[in-house]
């Protein structure tokens, strides 16, 4: 009886530890976003679209200029108007070279 008694606790054992041994494995992934602080200010990427368009600051009206994240890039978009055209610049906020460029006529 003593003889059962210790294999029916040897086995309770044994089942109690085969519990212990399975250990659920989770792989997890940490995603991190990178995002870089704009390596040209605002004034110089505002400099840039100017220059390129041929005016002085002070010749143009309803100057705007935003710092936003098209496709993945962060780009200044700089919007202005001179006589009856409209201007529209995205410069590369990290070296200033200009993404791109476009200008309409107001009365289209």
């Amino acid at each position: 009886m003593l003889l059962t008694g210790l294999s029916v606790l040897a086995l309770a054992a044994c089942d109690m530890d085969k519990d212990d041994d399975h250990v659920q494995q989770s792989n997890s992934q940490k995603v991190t976003t990178h995002t870089k602080k704009a390596a040209i200010t605002e004034e110089k990427a505002k400099a840039i679209a100017l220059k390129d368009a041929g005016f002085a600051e002070g010749d143009v009206k309803n100057l705007t200029i935003k710092l936003e994240t098209e496709d993945g890039q962060e780009v200044y978009d700089i919007e202005f108007d001179k006589d009856s055209k409209e201007y529209s610049y995205s410069i590369d906020s990290q070296n200033g070279d200009i993404v791109e460029k476009s200008s309409d006529n107001h009365n289209d």
